[in-house]
């Protein structure tokens, strides 16, 4: 029994020590358990945090990360935010991937990832555009093999991908600007603040005459720069400047440039730079004082022209200097351009310029007002030395004779003087006066100077408004057309001319003297002529309708009117609507058609004689070429001048010269009607040299067509 109970107290004892070193080891491994799993807690934990790290960098860098491996061919990308439950995720194939590529791109990607798979290349790296959201996006994608097969193919391909989109249009414009800075036509220059040249472009080098860049960089800008240069404390406030200057060049030669200079910060105002841009523009302003030369001078003379003048009278007004201004309008000019050509014509103009120059020019300024006009500006000068230089000048100007078409020809001048500021202190007012003391001067015989008097302009005034009122006359027909009869000896009615006679509301009765003058100048004679033709024929058909017979009319043409090439078909159409033959009207012209172009005036009378017209040469006797035109042209009829009727009766002289002439006329087979038979005493005279028709106040003044046909309805003779 107690061998029994030895053994099992030493069992138990061995089961006990057992059980302890159980225990120890279960407590041992329960700590390293514990500490394993502490320990892998904290490997996840460091390692969650290194990954969310890494996608947070990722997130930040706008990177996305991409894994592709072969077994699957399956690309994987995925793009991180700043909560990791944002992750964003594409997978797909290869070709589901290229499919998305921009066509452009796809051989560069596919070459660039053959590389990768087959050419023992570990990196990649390329760029190409991704469809994404209906638009094409830039991306970059980098990328490493982790893992090759047997055969050295890739298995697995991880890296990072980026949306350069942004860098890719900002290298382009970058690019595009470097590339517009280098072939820019106009010379671009970087300067530092301190106006130093660190880079610029070929039109620069070349505007600099330097041949090569480098002799151009490292220089002041402003030591380049004449008159003008970059204002620094300008540019710092305003941030750009423009100006013009001088540029000179490395050869020493000056040229004008247009400059540009803009300020500039880089990023986050760290520094700042200078942008300059040039323009040469030694052309353009050669060119702009070239044009106001031409601007200032008349071409044909070479004198100062009206711009140039007017600057001069402003110059002279401004200063509240004294100063005459000379009026000179050339008399006869029209005559000379007309028969001896525009060629002499602008030979006198140049010899009047040089005469002007030499009588004026070391006093004053001389100019060509236009046309034929002339105007000097003389500061400080006497009014009677003016007056007789200019005398002068006219006697030098009537010199010279020119001859053109058998015709002896003279230019001369009339002269208007006004003084600054006793006749006008206004510059448009003065050139008006003296104007107005020109015309003066052509109205006491031309060829003479007149000095302003007070009311010349006001005069002046009332012939444009007499000008005006006659144009608003004869565009509204309101002018009238009187009849004076033409007579046998015995009284009998033969024929009747029509005369123009002007009522104005404004001016009373204005005499024909006075208005056909006007007419003429304005260029209004031709509708008057129409009108006084529409008048005739309206005058025989109602003396036909109402008499059963009718008498011929004629009708005064001027010469702007028988020169102008429509007046026949005119004049044709006009007797055509009134059923007026042609022959029934006579056209009366005088010699200055011929002086003014002998032959047109030929040209023009043999078609109106071809359209049944008859012809009259009017004035016949105060010429001094009528009878060489009576040589050179057919004239049916010539209306003797009333100047060589008068004194007949008591003149013997007179009337042998009126019978030789009568005579002579007769001779040639032309009818005659004589005008001015004022007085009944000439009728024996003019009987006896057996003139048929005569016209004047002895038989009837000239009167309305009303009281014509009324008095010749009840009168049959006078």
């Amino acid at each position: 029994m107690s061998g029994d109970r030895k053994y099992t107290e030493k069992q138990f004892a061995v089961m006990e020590r057992r059980l302890k070193r159980q225990r120890a080891a279960r407590e041992s491994a329960e700590a390293i358990l514990t500490q394993k799993s502490l320990y892998m807690h904290s490997t996840l934990k460091e390692s969650r945090v290194a990954q969310k790290n890494l996608e947070l960098a990722l997130w930040a860098s706008q990177e996305s990360f991409w894994s592709w491996e072969a077994k699957s061919d399956v690309m994987e990308i995925r793009s991180f935010s700043l909560h990791s439950e944002s992750i964003s995720t594409w997978s797909g194939t290869l070709i589901q991937l290229m499919k998305m590529v921009h066509q452009d791109d796809l051989d560069n990607l596919q070459f660039h990832w053959t590389m990768a798979l087959h050419g023992n290349r570990e990196r990649i790296e390329f760029s190409f555009r991704l469809k994404l959201d209906e638009d094409y996006q830039w991306v970059r994608l980098r990328g490493r093999v982790l893992q090759r097969g047997a055969s050295g193919e890739a298995l697995h391909i991880v890296g990072t991908t980026k949306d350069i989109t942004k860098q890719r249009k900002a290298e382009q414009s970058f690019h595009l600007m470097a590339s517009a800075f280098a072939s820019s036509r106009e010379p671009m220059l970087v300067l530092t603040p301190n106006l130093i040249i660190t880079e610029c472009n070929e039109a620069f080098i070349q505007l600099l005459d330097a041949k090569v860049k480098e002799k151009c960089l490292g220089l002041n800008f402003n030591d380049l720069l004449n008159e003008v240069k970059v204002e620094q404390s300008r540019l710092i406030d305003e941030k750009q400047v423009r100006f013009e200057t001088q540029l000179l060049t490395l050869n020493n030669h000056t040229k004008i440039v247009d400059v540009s200079v803009a300020l500039f910060d880089t990023y986050q105002k760290a520094s700042s730079y200078l942008i300059a841009t040039m323009r040469d523009i030694s052309d353009k302003k050669r060119s702009e004082i070239r044009l106001r030369q031409l601007a200032l001078h008349d071409d044909l003379t070479g004198l100062s022209n009206r711009n140039a003048l007017r600057e001069a009278v402003s110059k002279y007004a401004k200063e509240a200097q004294h100063f005459l201004l000379v009026f000179v309008d050339l008399d006869g000019f029209k005559a000379i351009n007309d028969n001896a050509g525009h060629e002499r014509g602008d030979a006198e103009l140049q010899r009047i310029s040089a005469l002007l120059t030499g009588m004026f020019g070391p006093i004053g300024e001389v100019g060509r007002w236009g046309g034929d006009e002339f105007i000097v500006v003389l500061p400080e000068q006497d009014v009677d030395s003016v007056v007789e230089k200019s005398q002068t000048l006219i006697t030098q100007i009537e010199e010279d004779v020119i001859y053109a078409k058998n015709t002896e020809m003279r230019l001369s001048a009339s002269i208007g003087i006004a003084h600054y500021p006793e006749h006008s202190d206004s510059i448009e007012s003065l050139i008006q006066c003296a104007d107005a003391a020109m015309y003066r001067a052509k109205e006491l015989g031309k060829g003479q100077a007149f000095v302003y008097e007070a009311g010349l302009y006001e005069s002046m005034t009332q012939q444009i408004s007499m000008v005006n009122d006659l144009r608003r006359a004869v565009e509204n027909h309101l002018l009238d057309f009187y009849i004076q009869g033409k007579y046998t000896a015995n009284g009998d009615l033969k024929g009747g001319e029509v005369l123009c006679r002007w009522i104005s509301g404004l001016h009373g009765v204005v005499s024909p003297s006075v208005f056909i003058p006007l007419a003429e100048e304005q260029k209004l004679d031709r509708a008057i002529g129409l009108q006084a033709l529409e008048s005739a024929c309206d005058y025989i058909s109602i003396m036909e309708s109402q008499q059963g017979e009718a008498i011929p009319m004629s009708v005064n043409i001027t010469a702007n009117q028988m020169l102008d090439p429509l007046f026949p078909d005119q004049a044709v159409s006009i007797c055509s609507a009134s059923h007026v033959l042609p022959e029934c009207i006579e056209l009366e012209l005088t010699e200055s058609v011929f002086i003014r172009d002998e032959k047109q005036a030929l040209r023009a009378l043999n078609e109106l004689r071809e359209r049944g017209f008859k012809l009259s040469l009017d004035d016949f006797g105060t010429g001094f070429s009528s009878l060489s035109y009576l040589r050179s042209f057919q004239f049916e009829v010539v209306k003797v001048d009333k100047s060589l009727v008068q004194g007949i009766h008591k003149d013997s002289k007179a009337n042998a010269l009126f019978h030789g002439l009568i005579a002579m006329l007769k001779s040639l087979q032309i009818d005659v009607v004589v005008e001015g038979v004022e007085l009944e005493s000439y009728l024996p005279f003019i009987e006896q040299a057996d003139v048929q028709l005569m016209q004047g106040f002895y038989f009837d003044k000239p009167m309305p067509y009303d009281q014509f046909l009324a008095r010749h309805t009840t009168e049959p003779k006078r």
